[in-house]
């Protein structure tokens, strides 16, 4: 029995360091934030964690006690069913637990509404303001200002809010995530949800699909690539000037038919207005009288 219970805290010992080198890991995306809103996200996850630690940990060490000696020094503990802590142990056993569960619930509550993704950044630069919609099994990015537009990559500037507007077409919900820099939002058909993310410094992401929405959802990733503010302004010069590709509403009808393409195109001119007639036209379809 000893060595039963040994062998029981020294895998406990090893799961507990395979989860720390785990998310130490570089592919442990969430605990290496590279953008503001989830720098903030991360520090809640641990936050909360802890705060469970206050019960977990004490929890654990009475439950290894009790078969310590109850199993393992079973000859020298004595059998007492009618053992009582009393008031003061009862109190303790329902209370602790009771305020660690406020205090959380306090925390997240507080900071889930500072981190309201309709809630506009604090910062001495201009949004940029990216249409996002969400298509099986691809992403298309419309910058309005620019008057460019990309499939599959998404270029920002650095240290600049991002504004972004997400709706999808053929397909009715889709979650847009990009681990390092927000928290995921859904984008869903006919309805335009707003998200605000900002990247610290310059670096390459990965963004991706969250909703399983059929084949192609493990390959509906794409691109993020945060560069300086004249390095951007240079790639929305070069798109303009060396892509041949009009993103016009017949382009944009080819493009929306369900196909797993995992390729990079960019878009020299958009369609006027696209973003929002791709909205509308589920608000008020062909067929519908008015």
């Amino acid at each position: 029995m000893k060595t039963k219970f040994l062998i029981g805290i020294f895998t406990i010992v090893l799961a507990v360091i395979g989860i720390a080198f785990v998310l130490t890991s570089k592919h442990a995306l969430v605990f290496h934030p590279k953008g503001i809103i989830a720098q903030k996200e991360l520090e809640l996850i641990i936050t909360n964690i802890i705060l469970m630690l206050i019960i977990i940990v004490p929890t654990y060490i009475f439950l290894f006690a009790v078969v310590w000696k109850y199993c393992i020094k079973k000859d020298k503990a004595k059998y007492d069913p009618e053992h009582s802590y009393g008031p003061i142990g009862e109190l303790i056993m329902w209370v602790l637990p009771a305020i660690v569960v406020v205090i959380m619930s306090t925390v997240t509550w507080e900071i889930t509404h500072k981190l309201d993704p309709y809630k506009p950044l604090e910062s001495e630069d201009k949004p940029l303001t990216v249409q996002i919609i969400a298509l099986n099994w691809k992403w298309l990015f419309i910058y309005p200002e620019q008057g460019i537009a990309a499939l599959n990559y998404f270029h920002i500037p650095d240290h600049t809010p991002i504004h972004l507007n997400l709706a999808a077409d053929h397909s009715p919900m889709n979650s847009f995530w990009i681990p390092q820099l927000s928290g995921q939002i859904y984008s869903m058909a006919g309805m335009r949800t707003q998200l605000y993310l900002m990247a610290n410094e310059i670096g390459e992401y990965t963004g991706k699909a969250v909703e399983i929405n059929g084949e192609g959802y493990a390959d509906m990733t794409f691109h993020v690539k945060s560069t300086s503010k004249n390095d951007f302004e240079t790639w929305v010069k070069e798109i303009k000037e060396s892509s041949k590709n009009h993103l016009s509403e017949k382009a944009y009808n080819e493009l929306v038919k369900p196909e797993v393409n995992k390729s990079v195109i960019f878009y020299s001119e958009v369609e006027p207005d696209l973003y929002n007639k791709i909205i509308h036209k589920y608000m008020y379809p062909p067929n519908q009288v008015l």
